[in-house]
């Protein structure tokens, strides 16, 4: 079965648990990849983020651009970090990427597909002053 999350229009959904490197609690999310089309080779994608107790949500904006049959360029912006750029690769039946942001963060995602068609995820991000963010969860098409 190929990889076919974020570089294929369809709506996708999913949830997991978000962890900080200060405190042994965690946050539980629910997350939204919702397509905005392709402009100019570009495919764009809005992806919102709830956090269990959070009346607000984080919107972050990811425009990804493929190079070659396994790799691709992606960058990613929202209202809090600003402006991120990466590269990442294409597996049969895995997507990942590594990000940074020059005053901000740098990280990784990485997801893996699995035989029902869902994908697991982990992320790791790491702030300016090694604040450390780990994220797992899975992901799920819902609608096509």
């Amino acid at each position: 079965m190929a990889a076919k999350f974020l570089l294929s229009e369809g709506l996708w959904i999913g949830e997991g648990k978000i962890s900080f490197s200060f405190t042994q609690d965690h946050l539980h999310f629910y997350t939204r990849w919702t397509p905005e089309g392709v402009e100019d080779g570009v495919l764009k994608w809005i992806q919102e983020v709830e956090m269990g107790g959070e009346n607000e949500k984080v919107i972050n904006y990811f425009s990804v651009t493929p190079l070659t049959d396994t790799t691709f360029s992606i960058s990613y912006q929202n209202d809090t970090i600003g402006k991120a750029i990466g590269k990442g690769l294409l597996e049969e039946s895995k997507i990942a990427w590594e990000i940074k942001s020059p005053e901000a963060f740098h990280g990784f995602e990485v997801y893996e597909l699995q035989e029902n068609g869902d994908y697991l995820l982990h992320a790791e991000y790491t702030a300016e002053d090694n604040f450390r963010t780990l994220i797992d969860g899975r992901i799920w098409m819902k609608a096509p």
